[in-house]
C-alpha cells in the first residue's frame, strides 16, 4: 500500500514540474491593428436636362450648370395608352381604292357612320319613306331635345335578323344633331357584320347602303372605323365581352315579358320579327343615359337601348360590348369615366322583369 502511494506522489510531482516548465515557455502573440485607409467617394456631377419644346434661351435660364436632378420634377400622373381592338396590329396586305364610296370597306376598314349635312327630322323621315324604309320612331336622346334618333327598317333588314340571336340587326338608326348641325347614319355594313356574325349577308347589306347613299347626298365616312374582318369578334379589350355574351335580364312566357316591358313605361319602339321575336327600344333613366354626354353625342344613336324578347327570354347586349362597338374610338380613360354605367344599365333592365 505504501508502495502505491509513493508511486502516485511521484507521478503527481512530475506533472506539476512539467506544467511549470510549459508555463515558463508560453508564447507571446501580438495581433496587428487594422490599417486605416480613406476611401474617396466621387461627387455626382450635376445633371443638365434639355427640353426639346423649349428654346435655347429658356433652356439655359432654367437649367444652368449648377442645376441638379430633383424628384419633384417627376411627372407622377397616370397615363393610359391608346386602346385598340384585338388583332388590330396584325399585318395584312390591304388595298385602298380611290373609287370607294362612303360606307364601303376600304383598306380593310369600314366606318360606323355616314356623316352628312344637317336635315330636319321631318325631312329625314320623308327621305327614308321615299326610299322604301319604314320608320319605327323618332325620339330625343338629350334633355334639350337637340339630338333626335330616328329608328328605321325594311324587309331586307328584317329578313336578315330572323335567325336566333340576330334580332339586334333588324333596324338601323339615324342621329339628327341640331346642335352640331349634321346627321349620322349607321352604316349597314358595319352593323350587319357586327350583329349578324356568321350570318352576315354582304349583298343585302350593300343594297341597303346603296339606297341610303342615293337618298342622302353629301355623306362622308365618320372617323369611327374598325377593321371589317374584326367586327364579328369585336370586344373592347382582352377579358371584355363579345357580341354573343348577351345578358339574360328576364325569363318566362314571351307575352308576359312583353307585357312587363310595356308596363314599365320605358318602351320607345316595338319591332316584331317574322320568327316571333320582338326587338324593343328602351328609354334609360335620365341619369344613366347621360353617359353619352361624357363620351360624345356624335354616336348617341346607340340609344334607345335595344332589348330582344325571344323564345321566353329577355336579352340585352352586354353594355360593355354594345357601348364599345358603338364607340370604336373609345379610349381606356373614357371608358373608366363611365365605368359604373354598364352595371347600371343591366340593373335597370333587370328591374323591368322582376
Amino acid at each position: 500500500m505504501k508502495m502505491f502511494q509513493t508511486v502516485a506522489l511521484t507521478v503527481a510531482g512530475i506533472c506539476v514540474a512539467a506544467n511549470a516548465v510549459y508555463a515558463a515557455q508560453a508564447y507571446d502573440i501580438t495581433i496587428p491593428a487594422v490599417p486605416e485607409k480613406k476611401i474617396a467617394i466621387p461627387n455626382v456631377p450635376p445633371v443638365k436636362i434639355h427640353y426639346a419644346e423649349q428654346n435655347a434661351s429658356e433652356d439655359a435660364a432654367a437649367h444652368s450648370d449648377e442645376a441638379s436632378y430633383s424628384s419633384e420634377s417627376l411627372d407622377r400622373s397616370i397615363g393610359f395608352s391608346k386602346r385598340t381592338p384585338p388583332d388590330w396590329g396584325k399585318k395584312e396586305t390591304v388595298q385602298i381604292s380611290k373609287e370607294a364610296q362612303p360606307g364601303d370597306v376600304n383598306g380593310g376598314k369600314v366606318s360606323l357612320y355616314l356623316r352628312g349635312p344637317f336635315m330636319e327630322p321631318k325631312a329625314v323621315v320623308s327621305a327614308l319613306k321615299e326610299e322604301g324604309f319604314s320608320v319605327l320612331v323618332q325620339t330625343p336622346v338629350d334633355k334639350e331635345q337637340q339630338r333626335i334618333v330616328i329608328v328605321f327598317t325594311d324587309d331586307a333588314l328584317k329578313k336578315a335578323a330572323v335567325k336566333p340571336g340576330r334580332g339586334f340587326a333588324a333596324s338601323l338608326r339615324i342621329l339628327v344633331d341640331k346642335k352640331d348641325a349634321n346627321i349620322s347614319i349607321q352604316n349597314p355594313l358595319y352593323v350587319s357584320k357586327a350583329f349578324l356574325q356568321d350570318d352576315y349577308d354582304e349583298t343585302a347589306a350593300k343594297q341597303t347602303l346603296t339606297k341610303l347613299r342615293s337618298r342622302f347626298a353629301g355623306v362622308t365616312n365618320s372617323e369611327d372605323s374598325v377593321k371589317f374582318a374584326v367586327l364579328p369578334k369585336y370586344r373592347f379589350m382582352d377579358a371584355m365581352p363579345y357580341y354573343q355574351d348577351m345578358l339574360e335580364v328576364g325569363s318566362g312566357a314571351s307575352a308576359d315579358l312583353l307585357g312587363k316591358a310595356r308596363a314599365s313605361g320605358k318602351v320607345v319602339f316595338e319591332q316584331k320579327l317574322d320568327n316571333g321575336a320582338v326587338l324593343l327600344g328602351m328609354k334609360l333613366n335620365h341619369k344613366r343615359s347621360k353617359f353619352v354626354d361624357k363620351i360624345g353625342y356624335q354616336n348617341a344613336a346607340l340609344l334607345p337601348y335595344p332589348l330582344l324578347i325571344e323564345d321566353g327570354k329577355a336579352k340585352i347586349l352586354d353594355p360593355k360590348y354594345y357601348i364599345a362597338v358603338m364607340y370604336p374610338q373609345l379610349s381606356i380613360s373614357n371608358f373608366m369615366g363611365i365605368s359604373n354605367t354598364p352595371r347600371s344599365i343591366e340593373k335597370e333592365c333587370r328591374k323591368i322583369f322582376h
